[in-house]
């Protein structure tokens, strides 16, 4: 059965094109997918049937330890944010208490996973769901899963504000124009924020289109992915030229390609994707919870 054609399903397939690309670029098998990818897919299972912390956790577990959510049964990577997190939980069984809150907790893992909820949002609460606290409390709640430092989760409510923007129809430049904006004036009212919003000084600069690349670099920080992020799609005009001048940036630019493939598949409506054919019709269990989360209706 083909996929449906909707932001939602695009932008999970982004995610896993982005992925392919860097695998290509690193010399890896392309036939696999990485550990965001999982993660992505083990977030849509668990919140398809409903919205629940433990059972998204327990979804996580179930790749970390059995390979669930991959192409061959196999993890090969886990952040170590997200390790220790899942050690946590193991123990605790707390989905409140197993993110980690250290100032190197900072990583972008869940920056990567977090498309589904950032659509589940804005299908439940709408486009100016960043004024009511139940929808932004979901998206720092499920982060928090795993990366639960302010600065992470203010990131975090920073991208799904600029993806509900273009959501609404904003170009990139107006859809960031108006993220900044509400970004700031959401999280300076919160005071255990108020800390960390100068970290995000640099992309509120009138002329950060036009910084030299040099100036960027890709280390895995959240603030750092999401500079290059924006950087990227402030200077290209189609999907391939972002994942292509992506490849180009200063760092660890593989990382961020699938969050790349992922903001990129919703801001140019891409909706085919010949790098895919071959791991589609390989894996049905990745057509599988597509399918279930796209026919749930809580996420489009």
């Amino acid at each position: 059965m083909d996929l449906p054609n909707n932001p939602f399903i695009n932008s999970t397939l982004g995610l896993f094109d982005g992925d392919i690309q860097a695998a290509k670029l690193r010399g890896l098998d392309t036939t696999i997918w990485g550990s965001e990818c999982a993660l992505t897919l083990a977030t849509i299972d668990a919140m398809s049937l409903n919205y629940n912390l433990n059972d998204i956790m327990n979804s996580f577990e179930r790749w970390a330890q059995n390979g669930a959510y991959t192409a061959d049964g196999e993890v090969r990577h886990i952040g170590r944010t997200t390790q220790q997190a899942l050690e946590r939980f193991a123990q605790a069984q707390d989905p409140f208490s197993s993110g980690g809150i250290a100032d190197d907790d900072n990583g972008s893992g869940a920056l990567t996973r977090m498309m589904p909820v950032i659509f589940y949002v804005y299908t439940k609460y709408g486009s100016d769901f960043i004024n009511d606290e139940a929808a932004m409390l979901i998206l720092h709640q499920v982060a928090g899963l795993t990366h639960n430092h302010p600065r992470g989760l203010m990131g975090i409510g920073f991208y799904a504000i600029l993806v509900g923007q273009i959501l609404d129809g904003f170009d990139f430049l107006n859809a960031l124009d108006r993220a900044i904006g509400i970004t700031y004036e959401y999280y300076a009212e919160h005071a255990i924020f108020m800390p960390f919003l100068s970290e995000f000084d640099n992309l509120n600069t009138p002329d950060f289109m036009n910084q030299s690349k040099d100036d960027l670099n890709v280390t895995g920080y959240v603030v750092q992915s999401l500079e290059a992020l924006v950087w990227v799609f402030l200077n290209t005009t189609s999907y391939q030229e972002a994942l292509d001048v992506t490849q180009t940036v200063p760092g660890n630019p593989e990382a961020i390609m699938p969050l790349i493939g992922s903001l990129g598949a919703v801001l140019y409506q891409k909706h085919t994707w010949p790098n895919l054919t071959d791991l589609l019709q390989q894996n049905p269990q990745l057509n599988a919870i597509l399918q279930r989360g796209s026919q749930s209706g809580v996420f489009y």
